[in-house]
Formats: structure tokens, sequence, C-alpha cells
């Protein structure tokens, strides 16, 4: 790899690297709201994660990172790279192109509201009272709304949603979904069909039990054990706590 290109590539690697720990960050409060964060705290929470997404916002928007990014893709040498690299390349432009297309005050605000919704979200499952969470619900979804159609435009989507999915799922759309659910269905009703007229019906009173928390400590550190994953120890790299809704986040070691 010529000099300059490797110097380049460098450059734009180890910005890359101070948006990711800047987003273990962001992923740590996240961690703290689902488990540890009292329940007064979530406004601070909010105002964190908002300002947290500001200063990511800025540094995904570098204009030296487009530079960096123009002067590597155009180098004669690039097409010789390792798929590793080229891949590297690609993220980091996509990433760049859409969050350049993005209002920061929009990124803001969306980060803001998803910690107001989620916290509200809880509050009203534990009251079953919807209509507690239906404002919150409504104001993230409009904010979603005004992102999807703004990266419709840059990833090149045939609609808002796809351009959703792919956040999650690259170059899945909506229509491909579908698709494959409604095989899924129909093998599924057809399966359902056959055990409900089936001679012999299996007890089912177990899916009612009711699971103590205790118990269910045991359970998750019996199955953390049985895969060999270290939560407990001096060096450990890992932990299980308690939360509304099973999630995993953290990196390496810090999950």
């Amino acid at each position: 790899m010529a000099e300059s290109l490797i110097s380049s590539y460098k450059k734009l690697m180890e910005k890359a690297k101070n948006l990711f720990i800047l987003q273990s960050a962001a992923a740590i409060i996240h961690w703290d709201m689902e488990t540890k964060m009292p329940p007064k705290a979530i406004k601070l929470r909010s105002l964190q994660l908002a300002m947290l997404s500001r200063i990511g916002h800025k540094m995904s928007t570098e204009p030296e990172i487009g530079a960096l990014l123009e002067g590597i893709m155009r180098h004669p040498e690039y097409e010789r790279r390792d798929a590793v690299q080229k891949r590297n390349v690609y993220l980091i432009k996509k990433h760049y192109d859409e969050q350049t297309k993005l209002p920061e005050e929009l990124v803001v605000e969306i980060a803001k509201q998803q910690a107001i919704t989620v916290d509200t979200w809880k509050k009203a499952k534990a009251t079953k009272n919807f209509s507690m969470f239906k404002p919150e619900l409504e104001k993230i979804v409009e904010l979603k709304k005004k992102a999807a159609e703004i990266l419709m435009e840059v990833k090149e989507t045939a609609t808002p949603y796809d351009a959703l999915i792919d956040i999650f799922e690259p170059k899945m759309t909506a229509k491909t979904i579908s698709k494959v659910f409604d095989e899924l269905r129909e093998g599924l009703v057809s399966l359902l069909r056959k055990c409900e007229t089936a001679p012999k019906q299996p007890d089912v009173s177990i899916f009612k039990r009711k699971v103590p928390i205790d118990v269910q400590r045991k359970i998750s550190k019996a199955l953390a054990e049985f895969v060999r994953y270290d939560i407990e120890s001096k060096e450990a790299g890992g932990r299980i706590d308690e939360t509304e809704h099973p999630f995993t986040t953290g990196y390496y070691d810090d999950v």
C-alpha cells in the first residue's frame, strides 16, 4: 500500500475507533436505564443520551472524514487492498453519507425521545395503561418517519420503512420479509391445525407457571456457566442483571 494511502487509512480508522468508544459510553447509559437507574433519573439520562448523540453526530460528519474517504477511494492502489480494509471503508462511508444527510437536531431529539418513550412504556406496561404510553409513542414515530424519509433518499430504498430496516438488516426489504413470513404462516397454520386435532394433547400448564425472580437468577447463572461465560470471577468480562425486557449490550470485555 502506498505510504499516503496507509496514512489516510490509519487516520480514518482512528476516527472510527473514537466514535466507537463514544457509542460504547452511550451503551452503558442505556444499560443503566434498563437495570440500575433510579426512577427519577430518566430526565437526566435522556439529556445525557441527547448530548452524546450530538457529539457523535459531529464526529460522524467531520469534513475530514469525507476528505479521507475520497482520497482513499480515488487512490490508484485502493482496489488492491484486502477485503477487510475495503469493507471498513465501505461501512464508514455508508455511515458518513447517512449521517451527513440527517439534521443534527433531529438526531438529538430522537435520542432524547427514545429514552423517555422506553421509560414510559415500562410504567404503562406495569399498570396496563396504554393511554399513558400512546403520546410518547406517537412522538417517536413521527421523529422516526422524518429520519426515514431522509434516509430513504441516501440509501436509495423503495420506501421509508425499507430505509429503517436497512439499519438492522442491510439490503433487506419489507417486500422480501412479507414473502418469507407469508410462507412461514402458511406452514405454521397447517401444523397448528394438526396439533389441535391430534388425539393426544400435551399438558400445557407449564406455560402458565410463574417463575420467581430468585429462580430466574439461578437459571441465568446456570446457563452462563454451561456456555462457560464468566460473570463472577475477578477476570469476568460480563454480568447479568434484571431488566423489563431481555437484551445484550457491550463490547468484548464489557458485556
